[in-house]
């Protein structure tokens, strides 16, 4: 059987050859209503929905970003991540409409967004 550490180390070694540098972004306020970014360094992979997923307002800006909790532990940054957090991807800042996190035997293996934008 598989384990879920075993399930993460497959998921980082795919990223750290087949992903990207991205910023994980959550926008919280600061004194004045000022918005503070709080970033994390992550590696991800972001692919386009398939034709399918293309309905109602979801059209071909959308993606699918999957993130390894490595990553985003080791930035420290508060999970969950959710709706209206962003991915930075190449300078372009794309929100998160929809977060699912998949757990193995109660650990959070991956993190699979859909991103607009």
């Amino acid at each position: 059987m598989t384990t879920p550490a075993e399930l993460i180390a497959d998921l980082d070694a795919a990223l750290l050859d087949a992903g990207e540098d991205v910023k994980l972004r959550r926008l919280t306020l600061g004194p004045n209503a000022i918005q503070i970014p709080f970033d994390a360094d992550v590696r991800a992979s972001i692919r386009p929905l398939r034709p399918e997923e293309l309905v109602g307002a979801i059209d071909q800006t959308w993606s699918r970003v999957v993130l390894s909790p490595t990553d985003i532990n080791r930035a420290q940054w508060p999970l969950p991540v959710k709706k209206n957090d962003k991915i930075v991807q190449d300078g372009k800042v794309r929100n998160v409409e929809f977060a699912k996190h998949i757990r193995v035997q109660n650990v959070l293996v991956r993190v699979e967004l859909t991103v607009g934008g």
